[in-house]
């Protein structure tokens, strides 16, 4: 089944990732002072909590026909292929990039016992912060981290969630157990082992993606239809309480340093914006915001590369930002290159690799099951003539039939090839039969 767009989704990311930009740019010299920093930096937190949940959320929307049901080798094979291809590319690219930046900065010290973990995408698989191999390199990857961790659970998170709806209970009871023994265990740890905990750690993290999975559930059962009429005031609440936590994240309670503090806000945000009703959804919808939330994840990844770059600059030339307008000048300047170097590898080297990379295991696969028969240009399939003539038109379809029908036995009559080569008409295919009984008219 087709399912319908969610623009709003797409268009919120850009403005979920201007904190964390915001949050960076004091690395800067001179920038240190800049006005709002500690309110930045808490938004930026709720933003990568928004990020998980959304994640969560649309994978979800997505999948949800594919892992209701259960979970195959080749469906969880081809899932974390397409969910790699995703985050890779752009990640292997900035890792190169600020290689070179962080061996000759004697500022920013790097240890390269992080680069393997950092090259595997484990930074954040560890319950211990030292050493904090996640602090290393290209700091906002951290977050990819845990989405790696997060992909490779999804499937299982998602058959448990939509199917049987007893069988998510012992899941639920079994990672509440578990956080409870986590955070009774690290109560006598200092601050900063306690907020990577918390704040870093991929299976902490794991709890937002969740609830993305499970606001999915409400959003695409009847459950949910009654929150329709007050998507507006859902989004409204959801920035409000997102604000106020970013306001008191300093007060709260340490098991509240990562997400869950913002969980509530973010919820309700997504779950609003879901449902695309009112004028903040509209605006998110504007084609030139949505090719701007596309991009986020470049902006994402490449922003600290340029930023460390800079800063680099700036030091060896002794300039330093000594004034508030100027302060502002140089966060519009930079964020201008970050956004126009986000937009330039998102639709020159992200996405037209990311097609390329998903497009090769197909092949392969069709391959493997002979699908596609070499030096042949009109394979025969065991497929009903009743579906092979709307796939004729439909790449998607085609591939998706042709995927089923490659090892199934021909229960029905092959489609031959004047089927292939039969002519278009205004009408559509017109049968041989009919065209023969019209030809013979006087």
């Amino acid at each position: 089944m087709r399912k319908v767009e969610l623009s709003g989704l797409t268009g919120i990311r850009f403005y979920a990732a201007l904190p964390v930009y915001l949050a960076h740019v004091t690395v800067i010299p001179g920038m240190e002072a800049l006005s709002g920093r500690r309110l930045f930096y808490n938004v930026g937190i709720g933003g990568v909590t928004l990020f998980f949940i959304l994640s969560g959320f649309i994978l979800t929307y997505n999948y949800a026909d594919t892992f209701r049901d259960g979970v195959s080798g080749a469906s969880y094979k081809r899932f974390v292929w397409d969910r790699l291809t995703k985050i890779y590319p752009v990640h292997f690219l900035t890792l190169l990039l600020v290689l070179p930046i962080a061996t000759f900065s004697p500022h920013l010290p790097l240890d390269w016992r992080a680069v393997p973990f950092h090259l595997l995408l484990l930074q954040c698989f560890w319950p211990s912060s030292t050493p904090a191999f996640a602090k290393h390199l290209n700091v906002p990857s951290w977050s990819i981290s845990c989405e790696w961790f997060f992909y490779l659970l999804a499937p299982m998170a998602m058959l448990f969630v939509l199917g049987n709806r007893r069988r998510w209970v012992p899941v639920v009871v079994a990672v509440g157990y578990a956080c409870g023994l986590g955070l009774f265990l690290w109560q006598g740890h200092p601050d900063d082992a306690r907020f990577y905990f918390v704040s870093w750690f991929a299976p902490s993290r794991f709890v937002d993606f969740l609830a993305g999975v499970f606001l999915a559930r409400v959003f695409l059962t009847s459950s949910g239809q009654k929150l329709v009429g007050t998507s507006g005031l859902a989004q409204a609440t959801g920035i409000v309480l997102l604000i106020v936590a970013a306001m008191y994240r300093q007060d709260a309670p340490w098991p509240l340093w990562g997400g869950l503090l913002y969980l509530p806000g973010a919820v309700l945000l997504v779950l609003g914006l879901a449902y695309g009703r009112g004028p903040f959804v509209a605006h998110l919808s504007r084609p030139w915001l949505k090719r701007l939330g596309t991009a986020t994840f470049s902006l994402y990844l490449i922003h600290v590369p340029v930023l460390r770059g800079v800063r680099g600059i700036c030091l060896h030339l002794g300039w330093e930002v000594r004034s508030w307008p100027a302060s502002w000048a140089v966060v519009i300047a930079v964020f201008m290159i970050v956004q126009t170097a986000a937009l330039l590898i998102c639709y020159g080297y992200e996405l037209p690799l990311q097609k390329r990379l998903r497009g090769l295991l197909v092949h392969r696969r069709e391959v493997a099951r002979g699908a596609l028969q070499p030096h042949s240009h009109t394979p025969e399939y065991a497929m009903p003539r009743s579906l092979f003539l709307p796939a004729r038109n439909n790449p998607d379809l085609a591939r998706d039939l042709q995927a089923e029908f490659a090892t199934e036995p021909a229960v029905e009559v092959q489609v031959n090839r004047r089927l292939v080569e039969r002519r278009r008409t205004p009408a559509g295919v017109m049968p041989d039969r009919r065209r023969a009984a019209r030809r013979a008219r006087p």
